[in-house]
């Protein structure tokens, strides 16, 4: 049996280069890259946009990126990222366009976006040695105009209907009391992304679904988030690897296979020194720590996941956590959540894993 592996990292908000003349500006992160860069895919969320110039949207946090930075990404090692993000757009449909040129110079090829709503949803498929690897992005942060559609670039769309709960003898016994919200993926992209999935399914030997979700202050859920990760596994999905989150989220296992759904940061470059009272507001919930994690495959489907755990510093790189003192916390908090879930995942030193019996589970 020919076993593939996938390492993957979270959301990359990045602002300052990796090289100089071909020397890393940051030592200490070559670690890191170390351990990604034993994927045979190395994945990432991107958070940002790589071009010259564009409009800044509405959006609270925006940042418009040299396009030497996307270079140095490639430099690093990551060949494979989900554009299907809030920030992607942030700079307008041409500065997102750029963006993706950018990349795709750098060797890392996109998923989840593009001129138009079509190839915004087009998979990914890779042909590793013979075992071939299916990707497919979609986000549920939809900033006004950033979702594709057939006339206008932009990031494959899971919109969400949310509500407020009204319940007037509790409003009239605690007034002011918080009231609910409550949400749900819209039912036509939601049936839409699961005949996309059921295209798939017979393409591929594993199919891997990234799905933008969920708060990005701390690890609760969103109401949505559950029942759209069960049914996206109901679909034919091998995985969900989820992404926004800036911590880690736990990981639950639907039918034996995994929902992560979020690794939190990986890179973390947000311009303290120039925040506005809300930026920095929403910087100061953001988790320094976080998880990078080694997925390993087979034409039958996903055998084993091992995290890592990852620190930022003031300058926003991950550095891996060697040392099993300074792990533990963070992989016991990834243990707490996932057992919240019913799954479990063993902790053992510095490294934390879980492990799948695929060929006991249909598709």
């Amino acid at each position: 049996m020919q076993t593939k592996v996938m390492t993957a990292a979270g959301d990359i908000v990045i602002r300052q280069r990796l090289y100089q003349n071909g020397a890393p500006t940051h030592p200490h992160y070559e670690r890191t890259l170390e351990y990604l860069r034993e994927g045979d895919v190395r994945w990432a969320s991107c958070e940002v946009q790589f071009a010259r110039s564009g409009f800044r949207t509405d959006a609270p946090i925006a940042y418009l990126v040299a396009p030497e930075v996307a270079a140095d990404l490639g430099t690093a090692g990551f060949d494979l990222m989900t554009v299907a993000t809030n920030h992607t757009w942030d700079y307008g449909p041409d500065a997102f366009l750029e963006s993706l040129g950018h990349l795709k110079s750098a060797g890392i090829t996109t998923v989840g976006g593009g001129p138009d709503l079509v190839s915004a949803q087009e998979p990914v498929i890779r042909d590793l040695d013979g075992l071939k690897l299916g990707i497919l992005a979609v986000s549920c942060l939809l900033p006004p105009y950033y979702a594709a559609r057939d006339d206008r670039p932009g990031i494959s769309p899971a919109r969400v209907d949310q509500w407020q709960e009204l319940h007037p003898i509790m409003q009239a016994t605690e007034p002011g009391a918080p009231i609910p919200m409550r949400s749900q993926v819209d039912q036509a992209d939601a049936d839409d992304l699961m005949k996309r999935i059921a295209m798939l399914r017979p393409k591929v030997d594993v199919l891997i679904v990234s799905v933008h979700w969920g708060y990005g202050k701390g690890s609760p859920l969103a109401e949505y988030q559950r029942p759209f990760g069960h049914r996206i596994i109901e679909a034919g999905a091998d995985m969900i690897l989820g992404n926004h989150a800036h911590s880690p989220a736990g990981l639950e296992t639907h039918l034996g296979k995994p929902i992560l759904y979020s690794l939190g940061n990986h890179i973390a470059q947000q311009d303290w020194d120039n925040a506005t009272s809300v930026q920095a507001e929403i910087f100061n919930a953001i988790d320094p720590w976080s998880t990078v994690c080694r997925i390993e495959m087979s034409e039958s489907g996903i055998h084993q996941i091992e995290f890592r755990a990852t620190e930022c510093g003031r300058d926003g790189i991950p550095i891996l956590i060697d040392d099993t003192a300074k792990a533990q916390p963070i992989l016991g908090r990834l243990q707490d959540l996932s057992r919240g879930f019913g799954t479990e995942i063993t902790v053992d030193g510095a490294t934390a894993r879980i492990t799948f019996d695929p060929a006991s589970h249909g598709r």
